[in-house]
């Protein structure tokens, strides 16, 4: 018989050939970083962080009750998402619709609860770009020098999408952003969708919102063009989308970029941001028809 000693040899070489033998399996067939350690965050971070994000409330302005009780159509192409438009292309399915929008409105929400998303451009970004990554986006940091100045006699809805259109090379999914545009323009200056973007967006003479294009890239993962524009203006009459920037009277200057949503963060969240939206998912987002 081992002795106690010899025993204890045993088991301690048994566990240290296990672990070798998980190792390698690990490696073998993960060449990335375990989702729980991505971004310096463990999931218990990400979690702790969430808990303790608030979130702004919305002054009524009469279409959160209608939009309350439609809730929004997740079949739908287009979408005014509080403070920014969301176009989808057709290669991204229902669920992943749902989690773009859910993921970019808390964003939004959670900025603007602590800092005006006009008189404090760059704050408001930067907390908007620190929730995003929390929940899973591989998002750069916001930087004021990387806004450019568009062309002058353009209205904003054309703006918006010529700069999400420029990243885009499939055919279908540039004609489905040109529908986009059209379906902006017929939108009616004083109606609901409008309202809503209104509110959420203008503050005294400048604008602040983002304009996105969710697809699915050649790995499969979703990607979104992303982009920030900022308007200013002397007077504006009823929405910006309506605006045409003219030289001496207004400007705009716009930023994009390509995100991706990492999977094996947001599965493990998506419940904890849905709760921590609560009507927001259903009273600040509106599809519209193309």
């Amino acid at each position: 018989m081992l002795s106690a000693l010899s025993q204890k040899k045993v088991v301690c070489s048994i566990a240290f050939l296990c672990s070798l033998v998980v190792s390698s399996v690990f490696a073998d067939h993960h060449d990335v970083v375990p989702f729980q350690q991505k971004g310096g965050m463990t999931l218990s971070d990400r979690f702790e962080a969430l808990q303790k994000i608030r979130l702004a409330e919305r002054s009524s302005d009469g279409t959160e009750e209608l939009f309350l009780v439609q809730g929004p159509d997740y079949t739908k192409r287009l979408f005014v998402d509080s403070g920014s438009f969301v176009a989808v292309s057709q290669h991204v399915d229902q669920q992943a619709t749902e989690d773009v929008i859910n993921s970019t409105l808390f964003a939004q929400l959670a900025a603007s609860h602590d800092y005006d998303k006009n008189t404090q451009l760059v704050q408001w970004y930067g907390r908007y770009t620190d929730v995003m990554s929390i929940q899973g986006w591989d998002i750069s940091d916001f930087d004021e020098s990387s806004l450019s100045s568009a062309s002058t006699d353009l209205s904003v809805s054309e703006v918006i999408f010529d700069i999400l259109k420029a990243a885009l090379k499939d055919p279908s999914e540039q004609a489905m952003v040109n529908a986009a545009v059209g379906a902006l323009k017929q939108l009616e200056k004083e109606g609901a969708f409008i309202s809503l973007f209104n509110h959420s967006a203008i503050g005294a003479n400048r604008a602040n919102f983002q304009s996105s294009f969710v697809t699915r890239d050649k790995h499969g993962l979703v990607s979104m063009n992303l982009g920030y524009l900022v308007v200013g203006f002397k007077d504006i009459s009823s929405t910006i989308l309506f605006l045409r920037v003219k030289e001496g009277e207004s400007w705009i200057k716009s930023h994009s970029e390509t995100v991706k949503l990492d999977y094996d963060v947001f599965n493990q969240i998506r419940d904890q941001i849905i709760e921590k939206l609560g009507d927001n998912a259903r009273s600040q987002v509106a599809g519209i028809d193309l």
